[in-house]
């Protein structure tokens, strides 16, 4: 990698996007942001981008400007957005026509379930990646243990995990710090072409589990809860979340209703040249610090 130019990171100020320029800002590397907002330039270049670059997916002209001149491209879509594929794609073609050296693409855990709609929408920007001629590496993340962050002062207050599925199936959490390294990590180094990355956490971990280990760490007595679907739907549009979004949640929510979602851990262990943080690591870390 040529370390005079940089590395551009769409999704910018999302939460994953936000911790992967802040992982590689961390290494001294050059990140050029590319963002919707102009008024929001400076909440990129405080997260350590050295460029920013602003315009739309879609917007063909400001797309070229972002990925002219930059080495490498993690390409991170906003979640579940409908027309994920064709901003893949269009990314992945202009990636290609400016003959950029890598395109990584933030891909999410088991694309092929084929009852979540944006894993099938993944799975379709994976094959067009993968077909096109472009040089490229894969990461396909298991669920995030930050999904705690947001629902932590209800827990508190109620006692209670709750969450619109299963209290006793499975899911490999993975903290999103790690990811953020892992992410950074394959931007930087060599020997990643061509490759896809399952990257998981290191337990298999149910909502029982989780209310045990925070029962643990807190001192309170939090039991697990599968909060009923329309208790979720109505929690979603209440929060004026997109009527499309909230039917892709739905159903996510019902294939981890019945399957969770587990992976393996090696993968991103090997990347980061370590064991991946624990959920109770994570608790102390992010939660109870």
């Amino acid at each position: 990698m040529d370390p005079n130019k940089p590395i551009l990171v769409t999704g910018a100020l999302g939460k994953t996007g936000s911790r992967v320029i802040s992982a590689l800002a961390n290494r001294n590397i050059k990140v050029r942001a590319f963002i919707r907002r102009e008024d929001a330039v400076n909440q990129a270049k405080a997260l350590g981008a050295t460029e920013v670059a602003c315009g739309d997916f879609f917007d063909d002209k400001s797309v070229r400007f972002a990925i002219e001149g930059c080495s490498r491209i993690i390409h991170i879509c906003p979640p579940m957005n409908p027309k994920e594929t064709e901003i893949s794609k269009r990314i992945t073609d202009h990636c290609l026509a400016n003959k950029t050296e890598r395109m990584i693409l933030y891909s999410v855990l088991h694309p092929l379930l084929q009852d979540v709609p944006h894993h099938q929408n993944k799975l379709a920007a994976e094959r067009h990646l993968v077909n096109s001629g472009q040089n490229f590496t894969i990461l396909q993340p298991s669920r995030y243990m930050q999904h705690l962050i947001p629902i932590w002062n209800k827990i508190i207050e109620t006692g209670v995990h709750s969450m619109p599925f299963s209290i006793e199936t499975k899911f490999s959490l993975v903290d999103l710090e790690d990811l953020a390294e892992a992410a950074a990590t394959i931007a930087i180094d060599n020997g990643h072409d061509g490759a896809t990355y399952e990257l998981a956490g290191p337990e298999k971990l149910s909502q029982i589990d989780m209310a045990r280990i925070l029962s643990d760490l807190t001192g309170k007595n939090i039991r697990a809860r599968a909060k009923p679907m329309k208790e979720f739907k109505a929690w979603a549009e209440i929060n004026e979340i997109p009527a499309a979004r909230i039917e892709t949640m739905v159903a996510m929510n019902r294939h981890y209703d019945m399957h969770g979602l587990v992976g393996n851990p090696n993968v991103l262990s090997w990347i980061l040249g370590r064991t991946p943080r624990t959920f109770e690591e994570f608790v102390k870390r992010e939660i109870l610090n």
